[in-house]
């Protein structure tokens, strides 16, 4: 039974009641139909004559349909309803027929049924529930009914995107970060039914089909699919055929045999399948024709169910014809579909006569096809029927549902904006009057954890200044990337990067994180997913600030961690298969500032990407690269470091981690004297007095007393006593409208339960949001909380008050906004514009709401607080060109050095309360970093090992790499720490054209020989003609050489050959073989040179190059076997380019027992270079 109050999902549809309640009465059941229009009339007139009757029916109708929704009227019968109304019941029928769109069935029913469901009683009996039958009356009817459950549209999720749109609008983002809000929200989030949700819960398959559905293509020019790129780019540049095969096209090479002479393309695709790769070698598998690929019939449910692309007959009758005719007449090829005859695919459907293999007699094409149909399209005619009336008369729906008065105000109040509300936040917590938070879309949808975006000219700058220990990590981690995307599985790197002031680690960050995101993009699952906003490495950090510096999040934002991190561990619920998903192709975290990480909140991490990733390895398997100075503060409520081992503390740090210690200062020359002093005072023991020199440079900005010192100049105090005395006696002098914001505090009242505003604050804890803000225009606020990371935003973001926006609340003026000038002038652009005549570069922050530690009550108060002056402990990881620092109360190790090196420059700092003793660093830290493992590079830049190994003084060491364009990478090959090592450097792909070479090719202490591509072919001009390709030869100016440019009887070939005959021997060659080089007369040429090389007499002889075939495969690979039949040994065992194969292999004459080789690594090329190192 149907309630006679309609909810609102009665109401969808624009409907007072889209299910039809209450139900019109009839005496017997009728199938309404739409009235045939008269034969004699005109069809204006026709329709002007219905319309006219279809509104007199209505009229009558609303009648009957008022009084049935009367509560006060009760009929027994439908003759008392229809006299009510003055309306027979002809007219009644006549009435609901004309309304009529469709054939519907109108069920008997009395007046005291119409708010009753059909029923059947002997079915309700054994059903025992809610029951609604319905009758349908042709075949798309019972489609639409099974589908219409299937395919509900999810509308919450078109009201969520349009928040966040409206969010992002009000937050003044371009077009492009909003189209990345939204993108990110779509993505990300998804309205789950509740089947949908009981199904994922217990693991129940979501879909499940004893059928296949395959798609035929039938048009003429139908897309194609190119072949793999791996493919492509080992074919020869005329090779024109590049497409896959399709169905189609293996139809067309079915096997010769009986069973598939008078198939046609429907009953092919049906009734088989293709296979791939492992599953031909199953069994029955049959060879189609012409290679193109294996069968196998289906055998596990029944034949699939084909779908093709419908036309219409009327209006392409070619396209429709010619699909009957690919689908339903056996043929071989193209042209038995048409004839001279009979040219198009219609008539040859219509009039054509075929005589099929096996049998003696004509058939007639149309009776083929008809026949074959039959069998899979049942139905169709009926179905193509219902669609063109749908399309004709809209759905089909029941005419009584369109009536009601109220309709057209229902239908106006759903077009309404109307404020969205999130259901997630029904009884979070007690409203508070006159407070409605504000929604951002940091808060809607999860934000993108995107580093700022590089152009590829500042990446490359940013490599080419990596010194040679920044470099080893880089490459480290780089080389850990590309084997996880070749598939090898290599085991996760824990490492920790140290480092004092200066020392660039903020620099290998970005390097780590920009080749690192970009190699790991290629991994398989980052093929296949389409959220684009998935990364693969998370910059993080313990602070806002620092976060922000590194474009990264907080570690607790991340990974949604608690405020209490005390045991036991909190997992994340309903939230983790949004974070599993989130996180999915997470490889490498990256955590800046590792030295304010307690351990506590080290193993929460650990326990949370565990419990993420579903994987017990130490945190989840995920590799980390922690990054930060242990001799700075150590983390909040004095606890010890990481690196500092206790007994009783739960350890992830001692038997995992491998430490890089950068030494090297990084910056400008004019503060490296800075930097230096600043690493010696890092590492300062208690007992050790300066150096004259040190205490020289300090006394230079030593003050006596405050006033020496600038007053505008941040001050930085060990304590908060001092830091508030600061503030206050700063903000008295110098500011007259002081005003004084009180905390807006609110507490249930027991008597009506609702949460009251208190007429004074309550006293706080030093970690709640402040009690009173004194606050005036121009004086200086630090905010207090994290409001917006991604923005910049966090809790220690310094700036000037700019504006205070006030509103009047019961003749009481409030504070509703304050407008800061931020020393950032990157961060809050998201939170600009806020007023009405609001000035662009003005920050407006809002009050932010949070719950005190007295039980029931909660705060609301501006984020922030004066900041004249700050605690060493909050300037950690801040930096700024002038202050002044006190070292009068320093109470822990490394604060001194905290403090000292907070200013870009040794000019910008000034001194009070100078004592050397309070510069001190902790033994303990010292000691666990003197015994912390070491990570070891010897593997990822060997030639640098190899120059300083004694026994290696005289090895003649010899490069090969293939530059993709020398002029191009010629300053990173410069910046390189291992090329310019070799004693020969030979070049591939050079792209070199004239016979010049400019200077800026030229490299210090070598001599360039070379041979430009036009100058090496003189029978294939189609190959000289084309531009890149060429050699050459680095060899230092100290070697006697003489190079071999031209050698009898080799030509058409990119080679260069090099015989060095002091202070070594060797004869190198050097060859590159592009890959529309045809193999066989590249082979022809290739056995010439080996042969005069022979000739010459002079070993070893070394050969490198590019030769375009892989030596890792499998397959046939006639260049190394050349070699091997001249006896040549190749030395490359390791994949030399991005995607793992061996393109660039080093041959030596015999076998020699006194050879390294190897590859090496570099960022600016799809070929990693490899080395020859002769002892």
């Amino acid at each position: 039974m149907h309630s006679r109050n309609h909810s609102k999902s009665c109401r969808k549809n624009k409907k007072h009641c889209r299910f039809g309640f209450p139900k019109p009465p009839i005496n017997r059941t009728t199938i309404t139909r739409p009235r045939p229009p008269p034969v004699d009339q005109p069809d204006e007139e026709n329709r002007t004559e219905e319309r006219d009757y279809a509104n007199v029916a209505k009229e009558q109708l609303q009648k009957v349909w008022d009084l049935l929704n009367d509560s006060n009227h009760n009929f027994e019968t439908i003759t008392q309803l229809l006299n009510q109304v003055n309306i027979t019941y002809e007219e009644y029928e006549k009435h609901i027929e004309a309304l009529s769109t469709s054939s519907l069935i109108v069920m008997e029913r009395r007046p005291q049924d119409c708010w009753v469901n059909g029923y059947n009683p002997m079915l309700l009996r054994a059903w025992n529930a809610n029951m609604d039958i319905q009758f349908i009356l042709n075949p798309y009817s019972c489609i639409m009914y099974m589908l219409s459950y299937i395919s509900k549209a999810e509308h919450e999720m078109s009201d969520y995107l349009k928040r966040v749109i409206k969010d992002s609008s009000h937050d003044n983002l371009s077009d492009r970060e909003c189209m990345k809000q939204v993108m990110n929200a779509y993505s990300k989030n998804r309205e789950v039914s509740a089947q949908e949700a009981v199904a994922r819960t217990c693991s129940l398959k979501l879909k499940s089909s004893s059928r296949s559905v395959i798609f035929i293509p039938t048009d003429d020019n139908a897309v194609k699919m190119s072949l793999p790129i791996k493919y492509l780019q080992t074919m020869d540049d005329d090779v024109e055929n590049v497409w896959m095969t399709g169905l189609p096209d293996k139809y067309k090479a079915r096997p010769n045999r009986p069973e598939f002479e008078n198939m046609c393309m429907a009953e092919f695709a049906s009734e088989y399948r293709i296979v791939y790769g492992k599953q031909k070698k199953g069994k029955h598998i049959l060879p189609l024709q012409q290679n193109m690929g294996h069968i196998q019939k289906r055998t596990r449910g029944k034949p699939a169910v084909i779908r093709f692309a419908r036309f219409s007959q009327q209006k392409n009758p070619e396209k429709f014809y010619g699909t009957l005719l690919k689908l339903y007449l056996p043929y071989c090829r193209e042209e038995q579909l048409k004839s001279t005859r009979f040219p198009t695919y219609e008539s040859f459907y219509a009039f054509a006569s075929v005589k099929l293999p096996g049998t003696d007699e004509l058939q007639r094409v149309f009776n083929i096809v008809n026949a074959n149909r039959d069998k899979y399209e049942k139905h169709n005619e009926a179905i193509e029927q219902a669609i063109e009336d749908f399309e004709k008369n809209g759905p089909v729906e029941d005419a009584w549902t369109t009536l009601a008065p109220a309709n057209e105000l229902i239908r106006l109040e759903s077009l309404m904006e109307r404020e969205p509300t999130d259901p997630n936040e029904v009884n979070e917590q007690e409203d508070i009057p006159e407070y409605t938070a504000s929604t951002s879309v940091s808060n809607t949808a999860m934000p993108l954890m995107e580093a700022a975006q590089l152009n590829h000219a500042q990446i490359r700058k940013m490599y080419q200044s990596l010194n040679q220990t920044q470099a080893s990590v880089f490459y480290a981690v780089r080389d850990w990337c590309k084997r996880c995307v070749s598939g090898e599985g290599p085991q996760q790197f824990l490492y920790f990067l140290n480092g004092g002031a200066g020392v660039g680690k903020s620099h290998v960050i970005k390097s780590i994180y920009a080749e690192a995101s970009k190699i790991l993009r290629r991994l398989p699952c980052m093929r296949e997913h389409t959220d684009i906003s998935q990364l693969t490495v998370l910059l993080t950090a313990f602070t806002g600030t620092a976060a922000f510096n590194i474009s990264g999040k907080t570690l607790h934002c991340l990974l949604k961690l608690p405020r209490s991190l005390k045991p036991p561990y909190q997992g994340l619920g309903n939230s983790l298969d949004e974070m599993r998903a989130d996180l999915s192709n997470a490889h490498i975290l990256i955590i800046d500032e590792i030295s304010m990480v307690s351990k506590q909140l080290f193993a929460y991490v650990n326990w949370r990407l565990q419990q993420i990733k579903g994987n017990q390895k130490p945190f989840g398997g995920l590799s980390i690269l922690a990054v930060g100075d242990f001799f700075q503060l150590p983390p909040l409520g004095r606890a010890k470091p990481l690196c500092v081992y206790e007994d009783h503390v739960l350890d992830f740090w001692k038997d995992n981690f491998q430490m890089i210690t950068l030494t090297q200062i990084m910056r400008q020359r004019d503060d490296l004297t800075y930097a230096e002093l600043l690493n010696r005072l890092r590492v300062k023991q208690k007992h050790e007095k300066l150096t004259d020199a040190d205490k020289c440079m300090l006394e230079a900005v030593i003050r006596s007393s405050p006033e020496e010192c600038p007053v505008d100049a941040l001050h930085i105090y060990a304590t908060n006593k001092e830091v508030d005395n600061h503030n206050t006696e700063a903000i008295s002098s110098r500011f007259s409208d002081i005003i004084n914001i009180d905390a807006h505090d609110y507490k249930k009242d027991p008597r009506t339960g609702e949460m009251k505003r208190q007429a004074a604050p309550f006293k706080g804890d030093k970690r709640d949001l402040i009690d009173t803000l004194q606050i005036a225009i121009g004086a200086r606020v630090m905010l207090t909380r994290n409001i917006d990371v991604e923005d910049g935003l966090v809790n220690g973001t310094f700036g000037q008050v700019a504006k205070i926006t006030a509103q009047t609340q019961g003749g009481v003026p409030v504070v509703q906004l304050i407008g800061l000038h931020l020393d950032n002038l990157t961060a809050g652009q998201k939170h600009r514009n806020k007023a009405p005549d609001g000035d662009d570069s003005i920050v407006y922050i809002e009050r932010s709401e949070e719950p005190l530690k007295k039980k029931g009550t909660v705060r609301r108060q501006f984020p922030m607080k004066l900041a004249f002056a700050c605690t060493i402990h909050k300037v950690q990881g801040m930096t700024t060109d002038c202050a002044v620092v006190s070292l009068k109360h320093i109470f822990e190790p490394g604060m001194a050095y905290v403090a000292l090196s907070r200013t870009t420059s040794l000019s910008g700092l000034h001194i009070t309360d100078f004592d050397e003793k309070k510069i001190f660093c902790d033994p303990e830290i010292s000691a666990s970093l003197e015994n912390m493992p070491k990570a070891d590079f010897h593997n990822v830049q060997p030639i640098l090992h190899i120059v300083q190994d004694p026994k290696m003084s005289s090895a003649l060491k010899i490069i090969h790499h293939n530059t993709e364009g020398l002029e191009c990478h010629v300053e990173d090959l410069k910046c390189n720490h291992e090329l310019l090592l070799a004693d020969v450097l030979c070049l591939t792909e050079t792209h070199l054209s004239g016979s010049a070479v400019p200077a800026y090719l030229h490299l210090d202490g070598y001599t360039m020989y070379k041979r430009n591509r036009h100058a090496s072919y003189t029978n294939y001009v189609h190959l000289a003609n084309k531009n890149g390709g060429g050699v050459a030869i680095y060899v230092k100016n100290s070697f006697q050489v003489s190079p071999l440019m031209y050698i009898q009887n080799v030509t058409d070939l990119e080679y260069l050959v090099l015989k060095i005959e002091a202070p070594k021997q060797a004869l190198i060659a050097v060859i590159y073989r592009p890959p529309s080089y045809n193999l066989a007369e590249f082979l022809a040429n290739l056995n010439a040179l080996l042969t005069s090389l022979e000739i010459i007499d002079f070993r070893p002889v070394i050969v490198c190059g590019d030769f375009n075939e892989d030596q890792l495969s499998h397959r046939n690979k006639p260049i190394l076997n050349l070699f091997e039949d001249k006896g040549y040994t190749q030395l490359i065992s390791t994949g030399t380019t991005e995607n793992n194969t061996l393109l660039d292999p080093v041959f030596i004459s015999g076998t020699q027992s006194n050879v390294r080789a190897g590859v090496l690594q570099t960022y600016y090329s799809y070929h990693d270079p490899v080395y020859c190192v002769l002892e």
